[in-house]
């Protein structure tokens, strides 16, 4: 068990750790609705870039839409690179966003 990040004077009287203690969020891949895979285009580009896997292809009606782990991804932008609709962008999210794309 790790102990408590020490509280800064800000974060005694507001009740939260320092922002200085937190790190700062990690770039994560997000794909847009220009996404050929949206359209009922058949590409796969960027799950076949992606070294960690952290793109995944789900099947609905009429194709297969993407999503991304965020967990899995390491923000390498090898993806963004290869996508032919210029769909994905790599950036760490907005503070109070979730990860998830």
């Amino acid at each position: 068990m790790t102990s408590p990040a020490p509280l800064g004077r800000r974060g005694l009287l507001f009740g939260k750790p320092a922002m200085a203690d937190a790190p700062p969020p990690r770039p994560v891949a997000g794909i847009a609705p220009s996404c050929l895979a949206f359209r009922g285009i058949a590409c796969m580009s960027c799950r076949d870039a992606c070294s960690t896997g952290a793109i995944r292809f789900t099947l609905v009606r009429g194709g297969a839409v993407p999503r991304v782990e965020a967990d899995a991804c390491t923000g390498c932008a090898d993806c963004a690179a290869l996508c032919p609709a210029s769909a994905i962008t790599v950036a760490a999210p907005a503070e109070g966003e979730a990860a998830d794309a």
